[in-house]
C-alpha cells in the first residue's frame, strides 16, 4: 500500500488533507478550505508540485529542525511537512513525497459534508 491523501473536515466544517505513509505517519499537511472542491484542487496541485523541484522548498526553524513545503504554480504554500530533527528522516520523508504524492489515492474521511 502506497501513501494516501486523507481528506477530512474540521469541527468548523472546513476541508483539509494529509498525505500519510503506509505506517499512518503524516508526510504532508494541507491547509483548510471552505469546500471539498478546493481541497481536492489543492491535492491535485500537491501531486503536480511533488514532481517539480522548483515548487518544493526546504527550510529550518530557529531551533534547527528542518521542514519542507510544496507550493502551487503561483508560489503559495499548499502543504507542509512536519519538523525533522534528523537529516536522514527529512530526506526519507521528502523522498517518499516525491515518489508517492503524484499517484496517491484519496481516502475520503469526511462525515458526509
Amino acid at each position: 500500500m502506497a501513501a494516501t491523501f486523507e481528506l477530512k473536515t474540521t469541527p468548523e466544517q472546513q476541508f483539509h488533507f494529509t498525505l500519510v505513509d503506509t505506517d499512518g505517519i503524516d508526510l504532508l499537511i494541507g491547509g483548510e478550505y471552505p469546500s471539498r472542491q478546493e481541497a481536492e484542487q489543492a491535492i491535485s496541485e500537491v501531486r503536480t508540485g511533488s514532481l517539480m523541484g522548483h515548487l518544493i522548498a526546504a527550510g529550518k526553524v530557529p531551533a534547527g529542525d528542518s521542514f519542507f513545503v510544496i507550493k502551487n504554480g503561483g508560489g503559495e504554500i499548499i502543504a507542509k511537512s512536519q519538523l525533522f530533527s534528523s537529516q536522514m528522516e527529512f530526506d526519507s520523508s521528502l523522498h517518499q513525497v516525491k515518489d508517492n504524492a503524484c499517484v496517491a489515492e484519496i481516502t475520503d474521511l469526511t462525515t458526509g459534508s
